[in-house]
């Protein structure tokens, strides 16, 4: 079934009308270390860092948080990943477009740090390696986290990407 989904599944540039070339803001940030920040200090949003709110604002926590504080910590990834295809693409923040953008580049036009920081330079996302760093950084590390990508970038979960490109549930 997996394979059947990765060939007949096109990574398009724009995710459901967002476009993955605009608003990618880098940051350093990662979702696991948000997540477990958040718990350690009860889900108090002003005791968070400023790059603990981006990824926090970026996945729209608020949301899910009490779920995400009274569910084990083992719960925390298919919530975050059902959350994630139950919103709209364009009310999600950088941090998470992030994992879409790695997972376009690696698909389209081959996996890896280098490829990926040729794109994003030549693309004009940024100018600076030091952000493509932290873009890839944050992109392909939640997106690892989550289960929904590898290590080099490319699609581990393709039925999440399937269903993150269409609008649907998994």
């Amino acid at each position: 079934m997996l394979l059947k989904i990765q060939n007949s599944i096109r990574i398009p540039d724009h995710l459901r009308g967002r476009n993955i070339h605009t608003n990618i803001i880098p940051t350093v940030c990662n979702l696991k270390n948000m997540l477990n920040k958040l718990k350690s200090v009860n889900g108090d949003y002003k005791q968070l860092k400023q790059w603990e709110k981006r990824s926090y604002q970026a996945y729209i926590i608020d949301e899910i948080k009490e779920e995400i504080l009274t569910s084990a910590i083992d719960d925390h990834i298919d919530i975050i990943k059902n959350h994630i295809l139950s919103k709209n693409p364009n009310d999600l923040g950088p941090c998470c477009i992030d994992i879409y953008l790695v997972a376009y580049v690696a698909e389209t036009y081959g996996a890896g740090k280098d490829i990926f920081f040729q794109y994003i330079l030549e693309n004009g996302i940024t100018e600076k390696e030091n952000s493509a760093g932290a873009i890839w950084q944050v992109g392909k590390g939640d997106g690892v986290f989550l289960g929904i990508l590898n290590e080099d970038g490319s699609i581990h979960d393709w039925n999440f990407f399937a269903s993150w490109i269409k609008g649907e549930p998994v």
